[in-house]
Order: C-alpha cells, then structure tokens, then sequence
C-alpha cells in the first residue's frame, strides 16, 4: 500500500470547509487577496497572451479566468490564471515554492461550479498542507561536503500539480475513490525539470507551474469520469521514490494534523523569494553610504541562497525580468540605487542601467557558515561594503517583512493591492478589495470573481 497516497487521499476527504479554524481561512484569504492582486498587474503577461489565443471548446460554461469575462476549458483557465498569478514572481512564498500558483486553477474550478466562499477558501488550505509535506520529501535539504544534495532537478511543479488535484477533491466534494485518483494521476504525470529556471530564463519559468494546474485539472476530470490510476505512484515500483533514490521506499510525509499554511508567507518586494531578505539589507546599508566610493560589496548569506540567486554568471548580466528578478547581485544593485524594487525596476532601461551594471560588478556573494548553519529557521544576510578608503561598513538583515514571523497583515496587503490593482480597476479597487477580503460570506464565489472583469 502506499501510505503517501492514503496519507493524502484520508486528509482530502476528512476535512469539511465548517471544521476550517478560523485563523487558518483569514490566512489564506490574505493568500488569495495577493494573488489576486499579482494576477489583475500581470493580465498581459506572455502566458496569459498565449491562452487568450488558443480557442475554447465550445460547449458549456468554461472555468472562471481572472480579470476577463473570456471562456476557457477549466484546465486552460487554470493555465491562464496561473500564468498571471506568477508572471511577476510578487507572489507567495512556502516551503520551497510558491503554493499561491494553485489557487489559479482552484479559481478556475469554484468560479465555474459557484461554490460557496468558505468552500473555496478551505479548498486553498487542504492545497498548502499537501503542497508543503511533498515539498518537504521532495526538496529534502542535506549538507554534504559542502555542497546542497537534494532534488533540485525537479521543479516545484510536482507539488502544484497534487496538490491542485486535492483542492479541487476537497471543493468538489469526490469520494474517496476519486480523491486517490486524482492525486495518482497528478503525481503520476507531474514531475518537471527545474531547468525552466535555470541559467537565462525563458518565458516558459512563468508558465511551468500553469502547466502543472493545467495538468492537475485534467486529472480531476478523468478521475470524475472513472478513470482509474496507479496504484502505488508514490512509494511502490517505478515510483517518485524509486525514480528519485534508486529504489522503493516510504515518502515519510510529515503527518497532517497541525496547519502548516500559517507559517506561508508573502512577498513585500518583487522580487524572488531568496531575494527579500537583499533587499532589506540593502536598505540598511544605504543608509549614509557614498556608492561612488564603494570598491566592493559582500553579501554573506546561506549556501542556498548563494546557489538559486548568485552563483550563476546570467546572475550578473540580467536581459529578461525572468532573469532579474532572480538576481541577488542585481536586487540589491537596484535597491541600493532606488531605495527599493519595484515593477518599473525591470524596464529594459534599468537593465541595461550602466550605473546598474556597474554596481552589479563590486557584488560578491559568499557563503556565510554561521547564517548556513541557522538557514532555515532565520533568513539572513551580513552585507559588507568596503570603501576606497580601507573602511568598512557593515549590516545585518533578517527574517524580512512577508515572513510568517515578520508577516504582512491586512493593512500591508491592501497597500500592495491598490499598488497593482488599481491602474486596472481605477475608483473600484477599494470596494473590490473589500468583497474579495470577505469572501468567506459569500454563497457564490463566482459573484466575487465577476467584480474583477474590465472589459
């Protein structure tokens, strides 16, 4: 028996929308607030472009898309919605990924069935719990010899696309049966290559997770229709663990029981996750700093930080905001020039920026053991300018803003929200934000997502 896929599959089914804490729904209502936000200030993004372009069946009333009154099977809405959700990598952050991604589809799905908002809002919790303990298994950081030993050549996109498949179970209410399938086939099929974000990033790094949904979606709809799937696609012959480690054995997931979406955190920056915390310590270090005197920069940080963010040479001569955004050299070059990131920090003109550049080239990024050794409990960065002068000016930067243990509350989500929704929906930004903070209340989500639409 594979215990992962019953681990799952008992969670999915157990959980009822009304036995939710509620603490948990006002987290992952802040979550979906977010998203939403990222998604309305990305509408033109090149997957979501590409979507609008590929024709919808026509038959029947398609998935909900955000922001658009446009009809689409449920699984490309779920690719649509994704795409803008994660376009400006302004989304959430959570056990090595960005779980938000998920919510796309799970929009799609209760927007087009009109579920009730509690029902939508637990569909989004039942998805981080299962997204953070195949996370967990999946990216299982070791140190060895120095180096980071795990499963970095599979891409996040193996927990988006399960854990789609058991948001929608849970929503959609499936029996037990269905619920099994639909993870089967969604971890069965869902294994990504991690190259979508490697080395000068392509468009395809904003569509790899809409792509995971999309695939999630369609496993739901086999599995509604008595499709059956593996039976062992977790733990058995031929599964993730023998694929990943040689040979059969136990996922080891961490049992469900205590809420571990409330620790998921937000982004206050655009800017990757690994990033945030460069760009806080760049702000400090600003501070009565001369930069045309600054001969070189250090930034002292966790290995794998220094790994995903400042290894790579496409790290220190950026071209897309794919590949920008994912730079800690050039983060912390914008934010020390700027006094922050913000969209308008990804312009070809700031990326092609001589200052930019210029400032780029003094940054180092080394490896810190004292930060290595408490990463991931504290996000750190020790930034160290030395001038030409000799001196040295140093600061210490942690656990930045978004974090669950510095955490961004209503007020500080609201601020974002206007900041990206309101160039689209003018004088309607603050009722909507409203309504869509109150989604709880709602018999019909759908209601909510309609206030989105533009055209």
């Amino acid at each position: 028996m594979d215990q992962a896929l019953e681990q799952i599959t008992d969670f999915t089914v157990s959980v009822r929308p009304e036995t939710v804490p509620d603490n948990v729904i006002e987290h992952v209502t802040g979550i979906f607030v977010d998203s939403i936000a990222c998604a309305m200030a990305a509408r033109d993004c090149p997957g979501a472009l590409a979507a609008a372009k590929i024709p919808a069946l026509p038959r029947g009333d398609g998935g909900t898309v955000i922001g658009s009154s446009a009809v689409a099977t449920l699984d490309m809405a779920a690719f649509w919605n994704t795409s803008m959700i994660r376009y400006l990598d302004y989304n959430d952050t959570f056990t090595g990924g960005h779980p938000s991604d998920i919510i796309g589809a799970l929009i799609a799905v209760a927007g087009a069935h009109r579920l009730a908002g509690r029902g939508f809002l637990s569909g989004i919790a039942i998805s981080y719990e299962v997204f953070h303990r195949i996370s967990l298994r999946h990216r299982s950081y070791r140190k060895d010899h120095g180096a980071i030993v795990d499963y970095l050549s599979i891409d996040q996109g193996f927990a988006v696309a399960i854990a789609t498949a058991a948001g929608i179970a849970h929503m959609l209410d499936y029996d037990r049966a269905k619920t099994r399938t639909a993870v089967s086939l969604s971890a069965t099929n869902g294994l990504p290559l991690r190259a979508s974000r490697a080395g000068e990033l392509s468009h395809y790094k904003g569509v790899a997770t809409a792509a995971s949904t999309r695939q999630a979606v369609f496993a739901c709809q086999l599995a509604e229709y008595g499709l059956t799937g593996p039976s062992d696609p977790f733990e058995g012959r031929h599964g993730f663990i023998e694929v990943m480690e040689g040979k059969a054995g136990s996922m080891n997931l961490e049992p469900f029981g205590e809420w571990a979406v409330l620790r998921s955190g937000l982004k206050y920056f655009p800017a990757t996750a690994n990033s945030q915390i460069g760009v806080w310590a760049a702000l400090k270090l600003r501070e009565g700093l001369d930069l045309e005197k600054v001969s070189e920069i250090v930034l002292h940080t966790s290995r794998f930080l220094r790994h995903e963010s400042g290894s790579e040479p496409a790290k220190w001569a950026p071209t897309t905001r794919e590949t920008a955004d994912h730079s800690l050299p050039y983060i912390v070059a914008v934010a020390l020039l700027d006094g922050g990131v913000t969209l308008s920090s990804y312009t070809e003109e700031m990326l092609s920026s001589p200052k930019v550049r210029g400032l780029m080239k003094k940054i180092k990024v080394e490896v810190d053991e004292k930060i290595e050794s408490e990463w991931p409990g504290t996000i750190q960065i020790r930034a160290t300018a030395k001038m030409a002068d000799g001196s040295m000016n140093e600061v210490q930067a942690s656990d930045p803003k978004g974090t669950y243990r510095n955490p961004m509350n209503r007020e500080d989500i609201k601020i974002k929200f206007r900041q990206l929704v309101e160039p689209v929906l003018a004088s309607r930004t603050d009722s909507v934000f409203d309504s869509a903070w109150n989604i709880v209340a709602s018999d019909d989500c759908q209601k909510v997502f309609d206030q989105l639409v533009v055209e």
